[in-house]
């Protein structure tokens, strides 16, 4: 079975809706908790902004991965837009097991940005020269900023972090080595096609409708390239939600948890790649 591509989507959308319990028990966890599992008592021991970080960001990349899972049923051309919300489950998962792996005030500056985010939305400029929108009051940015929000207002200081998604893999692994090397193959598996298709490249363009699908020449290659895409994606996804559980279950320390994603990643690796974990 592990040589037929149909199989291989089959087992990969049931391992996900097997993770999407787990990434909801953990959620549990965040914002009511205690909760039990295969005899274990969990319960989260984390500072409370770190919580929200990792709840907000691994719901969200819950929600699209619902999203990814319905639309891996359809066979057809809308496999492309699939590309952009894998990335998104992608970086989401980063930053959840990023929140869980890092010091608090990690969580904390994110915390932070999220309001800072909010004003600033409402308060640029966009554009250059002539063609330019001004929003909000110019006089008022400045020393609003540097009141209201003053570990922004530095020069190279706007955002939440200055590492970049393999940098902060990289901090992940170094604390948590299963979650590290699972995001890794998460990020190598779509993040840069996802860039080239989300910037409207024509390689972007290419690799859906003819290098990445097989002959294009003929229309049960382009099928074949397809059903690999879409398994190429939900691969991507599984690595992405196993890297963050794993995370979060080491750094809390739930035996059962790990042990429990373990298992699912041995699922995931074999429905991938057709060999079996050793």
């Amino acid at each position: 079975m592990k040589d037929d591509p149909n199989w291989s989507l089959q087992e990969l959308c049931e391992i996900i809706d097997r993770q999407q319990e787990l990434v909801r028990l953990v959620l549990y966890l965040l914002s009511e908790g205690p909760a039990e599992l295969f005899g274990e008592r969990l319960e989260s021991q984390l500072e409370r902004d770190k919580a929200r970080a990792i709840a907000a960001t691994a719901m969200g990349a819950g929600q699209t991965t619902n999203t990814l899972l319905r639309l891996s049923r359809e066979a057809d051309l809308v496999v492309r837009d699939m590309y952009p919300l894998a990335r998104a489950v992608v970086e989401s998962y980063v930053n959840a097991a990023f929140f869980a792996t890092q010091p608090v005030e990690v969580a904390e500056r994110a915390m932070r940005y999220k309001d800072f985010a909010a004003w600033k939305h409402m308060n640029r400029v966009i554009g250059s020269g002539e063609f330019m929108i001004a929003l909000g009051s110019q006089q008022e940015i400045k020393p609003f900023l540097e009141q209201e929000f003053p570990e922004f207002s530095g020069k190279g200081q706007g955002s939440w972090t200055s590492l970049d998604v393999p940098s902060r893999i990289r901090l992940i692994g170094e604390q948590v080595r299963a979650a590290g090397g699972a995001l890794l193959g998460a990020y190598g598996g779509v993040y840069a096609i996802s860039s080239e298709i989300i910037h409207g490249s024509i390689f972007g363009t290419a690799y859906f409708y003819s290098s990445g699908t097989g002959d294009p020449k003929s229309e049960e290659g382009f099928k074949r390239g397809v059903l690999q895409q879409r398994i190429d994606i939900l691969s991507a996804v599984g690595h992405a939600a196993s890297g963050f559980l794993a995370a979060y279950a080491e750094t809390e320390r739930m035996g059962a948890l790990v042990l429990t994603e373990h298992e699912i990643f041995k699922r995931l690796f074999r429905a991938a790649t057709g060999d079996d974990w050793e």
